[in-house]
């Protein structure tokens, strides 16, 4: 039995992992995919100290290098389902299950879809929600992004190095990226921003690949790639059941980022915050270690 298993290899979930290791607790780490959460899709992080700039493929490796130095052990499965037994908790994943004193959550979020009519069907077919993985595929072409925010801006400013052009949409006055963002946008000679507009619609050709999306205007962009980056959702499924969370689906924790279901923490993205960057998602894991720590040996 471990003393506590922790879920999401983001940021926050690899330094929980790291503080729980370290205060001498028998720890597993599980992750569904790859490590590093977003951080491992985004172009670059120039705001997490120590590294004036860095890739966040290159962050999410060195967060990795770390756990592996400290001898954490580690799983690529996905959670599917947890169990509150009698003096324990079962970690049901998709190939085994694991028993547990204590769980720290760190799930994060996922990328929000935008709501096409056929937006399941377009994914690989032109349609992305990552540009530091597909924009090899639209080298030389015209792409669209959807959305206002600093991830908008930050993967358009990416695309604008490969792609054609670049064209963001906004369907707002103004976008809410920051000010520095927009100003090293406006420099690029590829990249255009229309506010105040909506996209209603994927347009796609025969082989149903996207050649261009229709505005609420009436006028229709040609592109052959479509960007969507208009916020995340929560990423709950299994939790629903213990009734930590709101009605968003974030998980609501205390200061020490306990939740109300005893020995159970969660900690990144997944909680309900005021800023979600990655040094509060890091923070946020180690207090949800030590708490771990302190309620396992009183």
């Amino acid at each position: 039995m471990y003393d506590v298993i922790v879920i999401g290899m983001g940021p926050a979930g690899m330094n929980a992992a790291l503080y729980a290791k370290r205060s001498g607790l028998n720890v597993l780490l599980l992750e569904s995919v790859v490590p590093g959460g977003q951080v491992a899709n985004t172009n670059l992080v120039e705001n997490y100290l120590g590294f004036k700039s860095i890739s966040g493929p290159d962050l999410a490796v060195k967060m990795f290098e770390h756990i592996i130095k400290a001898g954490i052990e580690y799983k690529i499965e996905s959670v599917r389902n947890i169990k509150i037994l009698k003096n324990s908790k079962n970690v049901i994943t998709s190939s085994s299950s694991y028993k547990t004193k204590a769980i720290i959550i760190c799930t994060g979020r996922q990328r929000r879809e935008f709501g096409f009519p056929n937006e399941k069907e377009l994914v690989g077919k032109g349609l992305s929600y990552c540009a530091v993985c597909d924009a090899p595929l639209f080298k030389n072409k015209d792409v669209v992004v959807i959305g206002a925010g600093n991830s908008a801006f930050e993967e358009g400013i990416f695309l604008a190095n490969t792609s054609k052009s670049v064209t963001l949409i906004n369907r707002s006055e103004a976008p809410r990226a920051d000010a520095h963002l927009q100003d090293k946008a406006s420099k690029i000679s590829n990249f255009k921003v229309l506010n105040n507009t909506v996209a209603k619609e994927i347009k796609t050709n025969e082989e149903g690949y996207i050649e261009s999306v229709l505005l609420d205007n009436g006028k229709s962009l040609k592109c052959e790639g479509v960007f969507v980056y208009i916020g995340f959702a929560a990423n709950f499924g299994y939790l629903e059941k213990f009734g930590i969370l709101d009605k968003n689906g974030f998980i609501k924790v205390d200061k020490s980022m306990r939740t109300s279901e005893p020995l159970i923490y969660a900690a990144g993205d997944i909680i309900k915050k005021d800023l979600y960057q990655i040094t509060t998602a890091c923070a946020e894991g180690a207090i949800a270690a030590i708490s771990a720590k302190k309620d396992l040996t009183k």
